[in-house]
């Protein structure tokens, strides 16, 4: 294999290359300008580390204006953090507490945006190098200077050359099998039943998941733009099967609202495909464009609200219920047994039709535009909209402030992945800082690095790290140590060799490995601190013995706080959403059979939300720990996207209004035995999702198979609503309806269950495979 085929093979864009070659040129620009034009020293020691930390340690993405922002922030926190850092450094108290409270600001506000989770290795370093050095505050002058300098130059290069491409082949896949939905989605509205649509959307989503699984990570990395994307997958292949199943068996020509809100689902399904990637794959930020989706995404939600209220009046109303249940003809169809065994065929073939499909056609049609809705909300988020939730979970006021507030709370717990990470980090720089003012090593800044560097999300990973990064630091040395003797005081061959070992630095990672990596940084540490300061291979010795200090903090503290990895960890948070989510489910459920009392499902909604943030970022966490990925991406997806679906399931239910029954009537007894039916379903259902959990969270080893969707229920069903008409009683056939829609939601969830077993018995054995490890 030749040497670009190579390079290919793991870096397919070569963005890896051109960023090492960059950052080769570059840095050694900004410190020869810093070193050679300044006589203080401490203006090139901050301009070489600013410009390596800017250049190799973050890439903002995104259009130019956006980069332009998160460089200028990125610029302004670090002179902030620059200059507090070293008024710091002189006490040693105060250096101590200053690490503790910026470490955990840093880490845990990191949450906010995914351009400032992009640059915390970068920020922190602003911080770490100035209040690891000691330095009167007269320091600060020359080390800003030489701050500013390397921000200068490399926000330059970065905006200038090779900037990083924001397009992707998934979010083509993803636009396409967009377009597919809504082409079969407006072929269905028309009246125009389109075989052929029905086929090329089913070709779509096949490439849609091989792209899907063939992309470990996502294109942006750990940003929430690329965890958006990952979740619009689930939600794609969702809303194509909706389309796809009231095409098959649901959809009824005849209904004026039902069209309607299909023709609008065709609508913002169009435009949802056009805001997540133009023609060539690149993202759109378009604010027109978001705008059109954010329109769309509201008037589809109010033709569904308006279609549902207007299809209950019509159903309470006195004289067309008695019309509807006198016709024997309609009744049959709904309740007679040849009817069930077709429905039952029906479903086998493309989901539940149920009885309350058939007598209110506009179910199905509001159930896509629901799912619609949630792929524009992907879509919205993926694109970096501000204030997008997904709907019916989130709080009501939807204001960025109120959104940005209300995420932080939820991840004040421990059981935050993003919490306990900022704890843990901020414990483990902090015992670095201090070890330094203690000891008073030598280059005690490579301490607080070596902390920095290996302090992984698992206490296993960590030691494994730490091993690699003084293999790696030792093996630098060796070479460090062999180039100074070769050298000898010839500066200016160490001044040849520093571009080629910044290009190593910077390639060395993913071309080789972490160990490879810390070869190549140690050695440019030795060769920046020989022009600095000549002192030939020792200071390589020294950074050894001020790694392994730093990499010993780093396992200890890994050890001591939550030592499992992030895959354990997106477990938890997994079981916790779905327990989470069935419970919202089941409260929506006892709001709609006890209409004698009133449930209040605000709490339980509010608890789905929290968990639905805290799994979220234990996604994003999974995503960004480096390393082989024990449990394939789809798996994840798959099970988060199950998750999805129970908050949306519940949303549906707990949507629908509430009527008991009229006002000196008694309840009809079948439905208060349907009722009681439907309530034990669910619990059971929930009761399941508990023991699921416990699988996913390691509290269990196995988990029998889901239990059928029960013939009891749809028989007691069957009964209300022919006691119903019997006894003419058209206050009850609202209920009568929620509880048949609402035994259409259980089929689902029993029929998607299955599923879960099988994505989580994959997702156990993974896990369990990396323990062993």
């Amino acid at each position: 294999m030749g040497c670009v085929p190579w390079l290919r093979s793991k870096d397919p864009d070569l963005l890896v290359v051109k960023r090492s070659v960059r950052a080769a040129v570059v840095v050694p620009c900004v410190f020869a300008l810093t070193h050679g034009l300044f006589s203080d020293p401490q203006v090139g020691l901050f301009g070489a580390f600013g410009a390596f930390a800017l250049l190799l340690f973050v890439e903002f993405t995104g259009p130019p204006r956006v980069r332009i922002v998160s460089y200028g922030s990125l610029f302004v926190v670090g002179s902030c953090l620059v200059a507090l850092g070293t008024v710091l450094s002189s006490d040693r108290v105060a250096a101590v507490v200053g690490m503790a409270v910026v470490g955990f600001v840093v880490l845990f506000t990191a949450i906010a945006a995914p351009q400032a989770a992009a640059a915390t290795t970068a920020v922190l370093l602003t911080f770490v190098l100035p209040v690891s050095i000691a330095a009167p505050a007269s320091a600060i002058g020359p080390r800003l200077l030489g701050w500013t300098i390397a921000a200068g130059a490399c926000t330059a290069a970065c905006l200038l050359v090779w900037p990083p491409p924001w397009h992707d082949e998934l979010r083509r896949r993803l636009a396409s099998a967009v377009a597919a939905v809504a082409a079969l989605v407006e072929a269905w509205a028309e009246g125009q039943p389109d075989p052929g649509a029905e086929v090329a959307l089913r070709a779509e989503l096949a490439r849609l998941r091989a792209q899907f699984s063939g992309t470990p990570y996502p294109p942006t990395g750990a940003a929430s733009g690329a965890v958006a994307l990952s979740k619009l997958v689930g939600r794609v292949e969702w809303v194509a099967d909706n389309a796809i199943v009231l095409g098959q068996d649901h959809w009824t020509g005849g209904d004026e609202r039902a069209r309607a809100v299909t023709q609008q689902v065709a609508s913002t399904l169009h435009e949802t495909a056009a805001l997540i990637c133009d023609g060539d794959g690149h993202p759109v930020s378009d604010p027109a464009r978001i705008e059109a989706v954010r329109h769309a995404d509201k008037r589809l939600a109010e033709l569904i609200s308006t279609a549902l209220d207007a299809d209950v009046s019509s159903l309470v109303d006195d004289e067309a219920v008695e019309r509807a249940l006198a016709d024997d003809a309609v009744s049959d169809a709904m309740v007679g047994d040849g009817a069930l065994a077709a429905g039952k065929m029906a479903r086998d073939a493309a989901g539940p039709p149920g009885p309350g499909a058939s007598l209110d056609p506009g179910f199905h049609a509001r159930a896509l535009g629901y799912a619609a809705g949630i792929v524009a909300d992907g879509a919205l988020e993926a694109a970096g909209a501000d204030g997008v939730i997904d709907r019916g979970i989130g709080p009501a006021d939807r204001s960025t402030a109120h959104v940005f507030v209300h995420r932080l709370v939820s991840h004040l717990s421990p059981h935050s992945v993003w919490f306990r990470n900022a704890v843990r980090g901020a414990i483990g720089l902090t015992i670095a800082v201090a070890v330094v003012e203690v000891t008073a090593v030598q280059h005690g800044f490579w301490v607080v690095l070596g902390t920095l560097s290996v302090l992984r999300s698992n206490a296993l990973g960590t030691g494994a790290t730490a091993l690699r990064a003084v293999g790696g630091t030792a093996l630098g040395v060796v070479v460090g140590a062999a180039i100074m003797i070769a050298v000898g005081d010839h500066t200016v061959l160490l001044w040849v060799l520093l571009p080629l070992a910044v290009l190593l630095s910077g390639v060395a990672p993913t071309m080789v490995s972490f160990l490879g990596g810390q070869a190549a940084f140690t050695l440019v540490v030795v060769i920046l601190f020989n022009i600095i300061q000549p002192v030939g291979w020792k200071v390589g010795l020294t950074r050894i013995e001020d790694v392994a200090i730093g990499c010993g903090v780093s396992v200890v503290v890994g050890f001591l706080f939550w030592p499992r990895g992030a895959t354990t960890a997106l477990g938890r948070a997994l079981s916790n959403a779905f327990v989470a989510g069935s419970a919202y489910l089941s409260d929506a459920v006892d709001r709609l059979t006890m209409t004698s009392q009133h449930i209040d499902t605000a709490p339980s909604q509010q608890a789905s939300h929290r968990a639905y943030l805290i799994l979220d970022d234990a996604f994003r966490q999974f995503l960004a720990e480096r390393g082989a990925k024990v449990v394939p991406l789809e798996t994840i997806s798959r099970l988060v996207s199950g998750s999805n679906r129970l908050r949306l399931a519940a949303f549906t239910l707990a949507s629908l209004p509430v009527r008991g029954p009229e006002p000196g009537r008694s309840e009809v007894e079948a439905v208060a035995v349907a009722e009681a039916v439907l309530r034990d379903a669910y619990a059971a259902s929930h009761r399941w999702y508990e023991e699921f959990a416990g699988l996913l969270s390691d509290q269990r080893d196995s988990l029998g198979a889901p239990l059928a969707h029960g013939e009891v229920l749809d028989h007691v069903l069957r009964e209300a609503l022919e006691d119903v008409r019997a006894q003419q009683r058209a206050d009850r056939v609202q209920t009568t309806l929620q509880m048949l829609w609402a035994d259409e939601l259980l089929e689902s969830q029993s029929q998607m269950q299955s599923d879960l077993l099988a994505s989580a018995d994959l997702f156990v054995r993974g896990r369990r495979r990396q323990v062993l490890v």
